[in-house]
């Protein structure tokens, strides 16, 4: 069994330790974060460094991959660039929960996490480095791009774009051949029913551009 280090020790990784658990595919080795003090445990699972330790750990434990447990999708991503900074051929791995239901055509890339109960439909495609969360759906001929989310209970249409490093929230639906652009974050419990630019916060029943935002603006908190 091969060796990973989660990176990010938080509730939500728990849920992809419980996913790395059920599939018995790698042995997890430790979990990297900044923020929590050293042997600090998640599901009996140790604290053993920061990110500045990740080559030496690299060396010492055979690591190897990594996954990247952040639900931030900005900060996911500045993440995975500091990690490669520090050890360009660490390999970063997927985490699919055996009740996702994965129809034909469906790929899903590295670093990206796909939860209990989601079902992804025919011919979708999934970007790097996303989070598909439980119970979500992602309808078919659909596009996520690199960095891109979707939170519990989001339900899509078909033919949907969601653009690179966005956030679908909580208990969002959105209607087939919607576009929403990149940077954008779509607040909880929406209805999406036309089209949505780029930088933008949105949410409302129908959902409407508020403001715009910066891409590290915090949306989770």
């Amino acid at each position: 069994m091969k060796n990973i280090l989660i990176i990010g020790a938080s509730g939500h990784s728990k849920m992809i330790i419980d996913i790395i658990i059920k599939n018995n595919e790698y042995n997890i080795v430790g979990l990297i974060d900044s923020f929590k003090s050293i042997d600090s445990k998640i599901f009996g699972y140790k604290v053993i460094g920061n990110e500045n330790d990740i080559p030496k750990l690299i060396k010492k434990h055979n690591i190897f991959g990594a996954l990247i447990s952040i639900g931030d999708n900005w900060v996911r991503k500045q993440m995975k660039e500091l990690i490669e900074s520090k050890s360009p051929n660490l390999e970063f791995i997927s985490a699919i929960h055996p009740s996702a239901v994965l129809a034909n055509g469906v790929f899903i890339p590295k670093g990206t996490v796909v939860m209990a109960n989601v079902t992804i439909n025919s011919d979708a495609k999934v970007g790097e480095f996303c989070i598909i969360n439980t119970k979500s759906s992602l309808g078919h001929d659909s596009n996520m791009d690199n960095f891109s989310s979707l939170a519990p209970g989001v339900t899509t249409g078909g033919n949907i774009t969601i653009g690179f490093c966005s956030a679908i929230s909580l208990g969002t639906s959105v209607i087939q051949n919607i576009k929403i652009g990149k940077h954008t974050i779509v607040g909880a419990a929406s209805l999406v029913i036309r089209d949505i630019g780029d930088y933008k916060l949105a949410y409302g029943i129908p959902a409407r551009e508020i403001k715009n935002r910066k891409p590290n603006e915090k949306y989770l908190s």
